[in-house]
């Protein structure tokens, strides 16, 4: 306030720190556009002697001084104890970018023709997909430059940041003073010192960006003694954290404790009885399962005796029955060698461990 009541040049300020929240400016710049273009489109909407193109330019200039005049009338205004804008400043001075978009719905609707009111040659999503496009078109042709709109965004974030929380007011009467100042302003532009990270923000989002930063070394979620980077936190704790839980080698014999695969050697070390009865039991249960398959042998010897009275019955029936007891032979057979296969290994990763 104290800015429109005594100029620069009253008290020799004339030094200013232009620096301001970089992420607003850029989305005000970014509603300016996309303004010029729905004016540019609803102003032409039906009228067969005019393009968006052909208004743009004028439609520019138009739209700024608008903009920078409605911004200061509101804050004159209320300067001057006239009418009661106590919820479009509290909206102008903590968003911005909300304030904006009202001023410009404002104007693209005093700008709207009445051929587009009554027009029926486009459809809702027609008018949007025209000013998209004509939007498009203006940026590739640099009809207004990115550094224009971001001085008039600057200017109007100017007029309604009365306390200062979006771009930064301060002003000297010494360029080294202004200088000085600029190496601290809260709005000066940091790089992130995370390795690995190219991002740019001002210091007032320093804190924010720290607290997304993908390359961020953290400490290890499961409390292992690595630092490891925020986006690679859970690959980590997944695959070669040293505190990952997994599960008892013996898992499959009955040994069900989870526990830090940095652990294993000493769990192994521990329930070295335990494992060895769990290994017992299943050389028992083994050798009940070989007794019950010589039992299942013997008996089949006895049926493929039966192959001598083949004359007095049905052969084929009887040959169909022993080929299918052959089968069953051949597969105890073989289960009996895959379990022989793996006590063999069990016996191993025993005698290993001790």
């Amino acid at each position: 306030m104290d800015n429109l009541e005594n100029t620069s040049e009253d008290k020799g300020l004339n030094f200013l720190c232009n620096l301001s929240d970089v992420e607003v400016v850029h989305s005000m710049t970014q509603l300016l556009l996309h303004a010029l273009a729905t004016a540019s489109v609803d102003s032409t909407t039906g009228d067969m002697f005019k393009s968006p193109a052909s208004v743009a330019i004028g439609m520019k200039t138009e739209l700024s001084g608008y903009m920078s005049q409605r911004s200061e009338t509101l804050v004159r205004q209320s300067m001057d104890g006239g009418e009661d804008h106590s919820d479009q400043l509290t909206k102008a001075s903590s968003r911005p970018t909300e304030f904006l978009s009202d001023l410009i719905d404002e104007f693209v609707t005093s700008k709207r023709g009445m051929l587009s009111h009554v027009s029926g040659l486009f459809s809702s999503e027609s008018r949007l997909n025209k000013i998209k496009d004509f939007m498009q078109k203006l940026e590739t042709d640099n009809s207004w430059a990115q550094d224009e709109r971001k001085a008039t965004a600057w200017a109007i974030l100017e007029n309604i940041d009365s306390k200062g929380i979006f771009h930064c007011p301060e002003r000297f009467d010494m360029p080294d003073k202004l200088a000085e100042h600029t190496s601290q302003c809260k709005f000066r532009i940091l790089n992130c010192t995370n390795d690995g990270c190219v991002a740019s923000f001002c210091a007032i989002h320093t804190e924010k960006h720290d607290a997304v930063c993908p390359f961020k070394l953290l400490p290890c979620e499961q409390l292992c003694e690595q630092h490891v980077m925020r986006s690679e936190m859970d690959k980590h704790c997944g695959t070669v954290c040293p505190m990952k839980l997994t599960n008892c080698p013996f898992f499959r014999i009955g040994c069900e404790t989870a526990f830090p695969q940095c652990s294993l050697d000493n769990h192994c070390s521990r329930f070295l009885q335990t494992h060895l009865m769990y290994v017992v039991k299943v050389i028992t249960r083994q050798g009940d399962c070989v007794n019950d398959m010589d039992q299942r042998l013997q008996l089949l010897e006895k049926v493929q005796s039966l192959n001598e009275l083949a004359g007095a019955l049905d052969v084929k029936a009887l040959t169909l029955i022993t080929k299918e007891q052959e089968s069953k032979i051949n597969k105890l057979e073989r289960d009996l060698k895959a379990q022989e296969t793996r006590m063999k290994k069990l016996e191993n990763d025993l005698r290993s461990r001790k």
